[in-house]
């Protein structure tokens, strides 16, 4: 099937995301706003018939199937069905463009300012919750908004891991997570298709691919256009390491090739289809945004157990709302709308504004700039390893979750 053929599909019809889809037209390729409206009707195949194989087998033998196959990278593993197969192999063996060692550079120079990489988690999970019809999966599963906190925490921990240099290829602890997530975002699906609630014309298909895209690049474009903010050049070797590797995890996350950053400017122009295309910030939207305001960072827990379920009703509220307070609007003043030519290619039209927390950053960043580019710092893998070593340090002290959600506790079923 064409490009051209399949953009006369017919979708399930809805008059905002008609007209929203017409104002992308005339801002953006055709066939790129043809391929963000089919993505929006679209999920990760592979995964969902694995789930539904699944789910005949019983939980009992279904998830300890996956983390053999995990643990002996094999696709075939005895007793699992077809579709585990199908969905490991293309994993397991990747395509020729994936160069594992371009990928463990990116994870270095993506970590080379542990701030950008906090705020990218930021931007990913804002991208979520902020527009009226992708925080659905997250409004519907109640999740969000209980435990908001721990959510935090569990995609921090999976960030941690996707993002370690050398972790994400296959065999690697990073990699393993993210095919973890895959099936989690599968088990959410399967669901939320269940449960009766779903208004597929109003929010396109549940986690579907386009918004999967969208959050990718939330965490490959954020530390790019912080560091652009922050005057921290890249070379474009050091940029398109990142490319590379937000390219592969998204790749095994189940985004499809025609929706992942093939260049930087595809990336942002895909970022750009999402702002223009995906529905305005609904009730759903505020209430998730303020429990994470109120509830997202459980500080707390640096406390004594005593102390904690006194002083969780005035710290928690008071510590979310200071450091997500501060993250959304570094997010919506600097990173919405900086001009970034530097770092990758943001569209010139977007007008500059710095954040005043960024800016006054600006002449300590330089000074760490030269100790640097002069080798003082060590290589970029022994700078990503101390900034990493921070963001530990941190999730440590509140007693962060372990690990990031597993699929067998995403649901009740199967």
């Amino acid at each position: 099937m064409t490009e051209a053929t399949e953009a006369k599909i017919d979708y399930p019809f809805d008059a905002g995301r008609a007209l929203r889809m017409e104002i992308a037209r005339t801002k953006l390729p055709a066939d790129l706003v043809n391929r963000f409206e089919r993505g929006i009707f679209r999920t990760d195949a592979p995964a969902d018939a694995v789930v539904e194989d699944f789910a005949d087998m019983g939980r009992s033998r279904c998830w300890p199937l996956l983390e053999r196959a995990l643990r002996e990278r094999r696709a075939d593993v005895p007793g699992a069905p077809e579709s585990l197969r199908a969905l490991l192999e293309p994993l397991f063996e990747p395509p020729p463009w994936f160069d594992a060692e371009q990928v463990r550079r990116g994870a270095a120079v993506w970590w080379r300012f542990a701030p950008a990489a906090v705020l990218a988690l930021a931007a990913a999970l804002l991208a979520v919750i902020e527009f009226g019809d992708l925080n659905k999966p997250q409004a519907l599963n109640g999740r969000s908004e209980r435990m908001s906190g721990r959510r935090y925490e569990e995609t921090a921990r999976w960030l941690m891991a996707a993002s370690d240099p050398g972790a994400a290829a296959p065999g690697g602890a990073g990699f393993d997570a993210t095919v973890r997530i895959r099936f989690v975002h599968a088990m959410v699906r399967r669901h939320l298709r269940r449960g009766g609630r779903w208004d597929t014309a109003a929010w396109g298909a549940p986690i579907h691919t386009s918004g999967q895209s969208v959050v990718n690049l939330a965490f490959m474009l954020t530390p790019l256009a912080t560091y652009d903010a922050l005057r921290m050049k890249l070379t474009d070797e050091e940029t398109e390491s990142v490319r590379r590797l937000w390219y592969w995890l998204g790749y095994v996350m189940g985004v499809p090739e025609e929706l992942l950053p093939v260049t930087m400017e595809y990336a942002w122009q895909i970022r750009r289809a999402g702002n223009l295309i995906f529905a305005p910030p609904d009730r759903d939207s505020i209430e998730l945004v303020h429990a994470l305001k109120h509830n997202g960072i459980r500080a707390e827990r640096r406390l004594p157990k005593r102390l904690q379920p006194r002083l969780a009703p005035v710290l928690r509220p008071a510590v979310s709302g200071a450091v997500w307070g501060l993250s959304d609007g570094i997010i919506k003043k600097t990173l919405v709308t900086e001009a970034i030519t530097a770092n990758g290619g943001m569209p010139s039209d977007y007008p500059g504004s710095t954040h005043i927390a960024l800016a006054a950053l600006r002449p300590a960043i330089a000074a760490w700039e030269r100790l640097r580019h002069r080798g003082t710092l060590g290589t970029d893998f022994d700078i990503a390893r101390r900034e990493r070593a921070h963001v530990a340090l941190v999730l440590s002290s509140i007693d962060a979750v372990p690990h990031p959600v597993r699929p067998e506790d995403a649901v009740t079923e199967p």
